[in-house]
């Protein structure tokens, strides 16, 4: 058999196997298309234009034949750039070509606000008497945080994780069940109380991770997942200070360092899967083959296990639990790991204000969302759940109700990587995994450790924020 690359196996799967998430019961009423009106053409900024009319365009078109979306790629808007910058090419876009609707990433939404571009949508809703009551909890407030207060835009999906786990090896060695609002103490305190015991082929872990499909989890990784879980920042991008030797930066970086050590989290670099067999790849991915005892993964991960199972002669069905989490100890109705889909914004600018919020009023709206849980195989295959409760509610039975029990909060850390180069957050990583070494072969105390880490990292930080006042003084 031809050797296939995890990526491949994953590729395959999208392509050929992608599936409907379950919704309600209910179905959508035929809605009359709206007949013998002038004609208005909407310019709608995306990435793609063939993935915008099919995930957006397509069905607002069919019902509103007098509307006309014509989408601006991104990469047309770069393509002769010259010798300008990116930013003052944008803006010489938006000048001359005025769009009526931008989609937006939350960080791109955040800049757009800053730059004064967009209109605030409060006064819209309030007028037509718009639900936002509907959307999944946090999401609308998440909205107007980074607005200060004020709505300028609406998502009509949003990208969730839970908690995986297996009943069978739960049951199996008399361990409690997970259980919802879990933080990563609890899940790493569960994990440490399955054996450790066996071969590579025989033993089983109490954790394994991977977003999409299962492999190793060094400690840096583990270290980063669990400061995004409490909001922690490498750096307060306010002052430029490095701040990894806090307190609550300590505590998760010390239960990371017993976890990794403990062998119950499958961490082993040399078994991590790089080219094979399907039924090399499928051995890999120890949850699937119930060999883990949790996984943390999205929606997508239901999906994928049932492809598995179809596929795998020899696997034995094990009884699938899903809970909601991790979250932030000191608050366990809300998480970070909840994040919006593409934001839509009108442009203040536009002369077709009104026609540019009845887009976005069906797009974020109960006809779309009812539409789309019923043919939403795009939505799936890129980890999205619809933003209205109700309508994506089960997946082949599975209830899928725990990705939207938790409140969105904003993860304002994210923001930090394009306020600094990447090749900061890639040396810091470095620094730090040179230090945890020595902490973990007891040659260096962690106190130590993180004294040289935030002096270093200072450092660069420093030469970065020189090096950005002389550019820009220049």
């Amino acid at each position: 058999m031809m050797n296939k690359t995890w990526f491949q196996v994953i590729t395959m799967f999208v392509i050929s196997c992608l599936v409907a998430v379950g919704c309600s019961s209910r179905f959508q009423e035929p809605i009359e298309p709206k007949e013998n009106k002038e004609t208005t053409t909407l310019k709608v900024v995306y990435q793609n234009s063939e993935l915008f009319h099919r995930l957006y365009g397509d069905w607002f078109t069919a019902l509103n034949n007098h509307i006309r979306l014509e989408v601006i790629e991104h990469a047309d808007i770069y393509r002769d750039m010259g010798d300008k910058t990116k930013e003052e090419v944008y803006a010489q876009f938006i000048r001359e070509e005025q769009p009526d609707i931008f989609i937006l990433s939350a960080h791109e939404f955040e800049n757009h606000i800053n730059d004064g571009i967009l209109s605030e949508l409060d006064s819209l809703t309030t007028r037509d008497g718009y639900d936002l009551e509907g959307f999944v909890p946090g999401l609308v407030n998440q909205l107007r945080e980074i607005g200060d207060g004020r709505l300028y835009g609406l998502a009509p999906t949003f990208t969730s994780s839970a908690i995986f786990f297996n009943k069978d090896l739960f049951k199996k060695y008399s361990v409690e069940f997970p259980y919802d609002g879990m933080s990563w103490y609890d899940i790493i305190d569960l994990t440490r109380r399955f054996p450790t015991e066996g071969d590579k082929q025989t033993r089983i872990y109490g954790y394994t991770g991977g977003d999409v499909y299962e492999a190793p989890m060094d400690l840096v990784t583990l270290i980063d997942k669990m400061s995004r879980a409490e909001g922690l920042s490498i750096v307060n991008t306010n002052t430029m200070q490095v701040t990894i030797d806090t307190d609550a930066w300590k505590k998760v970086i010390q239960t990371a360092i017993d976890a990794d050590q403990s062998g119950a989290i499958f961490n082993s670099m040399d078994e991590l899967f790089i080219n094979g067999t399907n039924e090399e790849f499928y051995d890999s991915q120890r949850f699937l083959m119930g060999r883990s005892a949790m996984h943390i993964g999205s929606v997508m991960s239901l999906a994928l296990i049932d492809h598995y199972r179809q596929e795998i002669k020899d696997v034995i069905p094990f009884e699938l639990g899903i809970i909601a989490g991790p979250v932030d100890p000191l608050d366990r109705t809300s998480s970070y790991a909840m994040t919006p889909g593409d934001i839509f914004a009108i442009n203040n600018s536009s002369a077709h204000q009104d026609t540019a919020w009845e887009f976005i009023k069906y797009v974020c709206g109960e006809d779309y969302a009812l539409a789309s849980s019923q043919a939403n195989e795009l939505l799936l295959a890129q980890q999205l759940l619809l933003s209205r409760t109700g309508y994506m509610t089960e997946y082949k039975g599975t209830s899928i109700e725990p990705f939207y029990q938790l409140r969105l909060k904003l993860l304002r850390r994210s923001d930090d990587w394009y306020k600094l180069p990447d090749q900061f957050f890639n040396d810091f990583s470095s620094i730090l995994s040179r230090e945890l070494e020595l902490v973990q072969k007891e040659q260096k105390n962690l106190d130590e450790a993180l004294a040289i880490v935030r002096s270093e990292a200072q450092a660069m930080l420093d030469q970065v924020v020189k090096e950005n006042y002389i550019n820009g003084a220049s």
